[in-house]
Order: structure tokens, then sequence, then C-alpha cells
């Protein structure tokens, strides 16, 4: 989660190098960079007997000559993310190369400067904000920037959606992001008594993270009904909003499992010209004790993600209308009759 921006930002921006490059390998630099892989795995992966079972299949593949044919650093990069893959079963786990290596050219201010740019072009991830039929309120959200840089855009979606009766969070084909916002768009969702979220615990540091709720602008969304959409691509940050909102039971989930990214990690260089992405610590729900790695977020109402929004909708109207006055509720019922499957 926490990085994974970052990462997904670099390789954005070096996809036309890496899927053009005609450079070789020569039998030397893909043993160093196996055996730098598989040594920044051993030392940073957040279970040890995991990376070492898949660095021993690594060194197996290699020694049976899986690589020597594999001259292309595109390649290289796929096969042995596949490979890990298949012994690791983990989805943040992830290797790719570009030979002009901005994540060492550039400076940390340049890196920066360029990844909000990105992220302004989606409203910093929050492209969209609108007021349903029936006074329900919609909140698209795509990523999860760090919260210096998005926190009052978020406070300003909240804000403008305070006087709605219920409101929808999309997260469909949410890829993830920082927890730091996560943990701060959760909080509204929460009285002012803190509250443990999440924790993330970093088997190198031997260091545990907890996120707690914190103070936010505005008024709180706790006494109203909250629906959350998922589908199979919403990964990692996105599905942590999605599990620490269903475990407290303060939203129900609509749509489709999602993707099973529940590791934190950071990129690691392998030299070469490669790069990998490589989970260092995994999260620690308060209420379950475990997480949703591997397995994905359950939604509570199962549907086909092009018709969660619809079902949400349909389910918030029924939800408000409920607790109305026998004089308002036809407001409701109109709205509800208005809905289109």
């Amino acid at each position: 989660m926490k990085r994974i921006l970052l990462t997904l930002l670099i390789i954005l921006l070096t996809s036309g190098q890496f899927f053009g490059q005609t450079l070789k390998l020569t039998k030397t630099e893909k043993g160093q960079v196996i055996n730098s892989l598989i040594e920044k795995l051993n030392d940073n992966y957040i279970f040890l007997d995991v990376a070492q079972k898949a660095a021993k299949n690594i060194k197996m593949l290699e020694k049976k000559g899986s690589y020597t044919q594999i001259d292309e650093p595109k390649n290289l990069a796929k096969l042995l993310t596949e490979q890990l893959r298949e012994v690791v079963h983990d989805k943040h786990l992830n290797l790719w190369y570009n030979s002009n290596k901005p994540a060492t050219q550039t400076s940390p201010q340049e890196q920066e400067a360029s990844f909000m740019r990105q992220m302004k072009r989606v409203n910093l991830g929050l492209p969209k904000i609108d007021i349903l039929e029936g006074n329900v309120g919609y909140l698209k959200i795509e990523g999860f920037g760090p919260v210096e840089k998005v926190g009052e855009t978020c406070s300003g979606a909240m804000m403008f959606l305070a006087n709605t009766d219920a409101l929808i969070i999309d997260l469909r084909d949410n890829q993830g992001g920082e927890p730091d916002l996560v943990q701060y768009l959760a909080s509204y969702f929460f009285d002012d008594k803190p509250i443990l979220l999440n924790s993330l615990y970093y088997r190198k540091k031997n260091k545990t993270d907890e996120y707690w709720t914190v103070p936010v602008k505005g008024s709180k969304y706790t006494d109203k009904p909250v629906f959350i959409l998922i589908n199979n691509t919403t990964f990692s940050a996105g599905e942590e909003l999605a599990y620490d909102l269903k475990t407290q039971h303060k939203a129900l989930l609509v749509g489709e499992t999602t993707g099973g990214g529940a590791n934190d990690g950071e990129v690691f260089e392998l030299g070469n010209g490669f790069f990998a992405f490589i989970p260092t610590g995994k999260a620690i729900n308060p209420i379950t004790h475990t997480n949703w790695e591997g397995t994905g977020v359950a939604p509570d109402v199962a549907v086909p993600a092009t018709k969660a929004l619809t079902t949400a909708h349909q389910m918030a109207l029924k939800a408000v209308m409920e607790k109305m006055p026998e004089q308002e509720k036809p407001f409701y019922a109109k709205a509800l009759a208005n809905i289109k499957e």
C-alpha cells in the first residue's frame, strides 16, 4: 500500500522505454540480477521462509538453464515476476526494467513534482463527486495519494457530501496508495474516540505501525448508511478501506471480491536497469487479526461490478426510507422508482 502509487507511476513513466528496449543481456548481467533479487528478497520480504523458498526455486531454474535463451530485459523481468508469484502468491511482488533509471537520475523533488502532475489529472485520485437522485452521495476514489497533498481535497469532498442521507464510495478499479489517506478518510465514519483501524508489521525492522482514527475537518458521517463498491481489480489500499469499514460495521460492500493484496512494500534497485517492488510488511486487522492477502475482500452483497452502483443506490434509498417519517417517505419512494436497472 505505502509507496505503491509512486511505484505505479515509475512503471507508467518508463513503460515506453520498457517495451521499446533492444539491449541484450549477457549471462553475467542475468546472473547479477538474479543474485541481487534473491538477496533483496531474503533481506526484506515480509515472510522469510517464503522468500527462501522462492529464492531456492529461482536458483534451481537458473541451474536448469531456464534463463539461457532469454536476453531481452523485459522478458526476463516478466518471467521472474511470474515464477516468483507461483511460489510466493503475492500480487504486489513485481519486477520491471528501465534503462534510464529515473529513480536514481532524477532528484526526489523532480520525482514528487512528476507524481503530483499525474495525480492532479485525476483530481488527486478523487475524480468524481455527485449527489444522486434521492439525496444519496457518491464519491469515486481511484487511488490514495499522500495525506499531506490530498487531505484537503478529501475533506472538501466529505464536506460537500455532508448533507446527503446516505453515501456510496466507489472503489471499483482502485489500485491503492497511501495508508495515511485511508486512515484519514475512514476517520469520517467514526466518533471522536480514537479507534484502531489497521496495523502494519515489518519483519526486518521488527516494528508495527498502528493506524488509528484521527481528527478531520468538517462534520462526521457516522449515523447514515454507507455503501462501498468493489470489484476484482480493487486492490491494496482500496481493499484496506473496504476491509476496515466492513469489519468495523461502518459500511456494506457491494460488488465482487477484490484482488487480494494486503502487503505493504517498497522499490528496490537490482542493478543493470532492473527494479523490484518487494512487500516488506503485512496488514493486521484489530477485529479479525488477519488480512485479505490472497483471498480478497468479499462483498456483503455479491453482484456483477457493472450493477454494483444501481444495487447500492437502491439499497441506500430503502435504508433511508425505513428511518424517515411517513410523510417524507414518498420522496425516496419516487427516487427508487426512477432508478433504471
